[in-house]
């Protein structure tokens, strides 16, 4: 069954669409606002730039920004280079868990099968980003498997990452 997109309130970053939790895939209850990535080589240079945006809107302080840029340029190139012909790619940016205080990111795409390469700082050209993420993160990252949150539904993996969020506010 597919919706219309949810229309970005007045306060939303630019470009964003806002997804209500009841219109977030099922079982996922992640409020916040999502925007699609594109394919290529310009995928993660994208991220960077929406989530600098985003974030600098909502109030982050900039060590955060950076870090998130830093953290989101790693996935965003995984996704392209990992899942590049399996889209939609998506950015997504919503509060964290059980703490308000926390947002969290994550880049979507539809390679729900791929395995996550191991994080090594010494073990070849593959998982290192991921250290990196592990580490700006405090170990606060992972990956699920979900569905899209634009346009219909389609299954994938989500590789999300938190970051303090101060006193910014993300929708409830």
């Amino acid at each position: 069954m597919a919706s219309e997109p949810a229309v970005p309130d007045a306060g939303a970053p630019a470009g964003a669409e806002e997804v209500p939790a009841a219109e977030s895939p099922p079982g996922d209850g992640m409020p916040g606002w999502v925007w699609a990535l594109p394919g290529g080589a310009g995928c993660a240079g994208h991220a960077r730039r929406v989530l600098r945006e985003a974030l600098a809107s909502l109030g982050a302080p900039p060590g955060v920004i950076a870090d998130a840029q830093l953290m989101v340029s790693e996935l965003a190139t995984n996704a392209h280079q990992h899942a590049g012909e399996h889209g939609p790619h998506e950015l997504w940016l919503y509060r964290g868990g059980q703490c308000a205080r926390e947002f969290r990111c994550a880049v979507f795409d539809a390679f729900a099968d791929a395995a996550l390469p191991g994080y090594s700082w010494t073990s070849g050209d593959c998982g290192r980003g991921l250290s990196i993420v592990r580490e700006l993160s405090g170990g606060r990252w992972g990956t699920r498997r979900t569905l899209s949150r634009l346009g219909p539904p389609v299954r994938g993996k989500a590789v999300w990452f938190a970051l303090p969020g101060g006193n910014a506010a993300l929708p409830r």
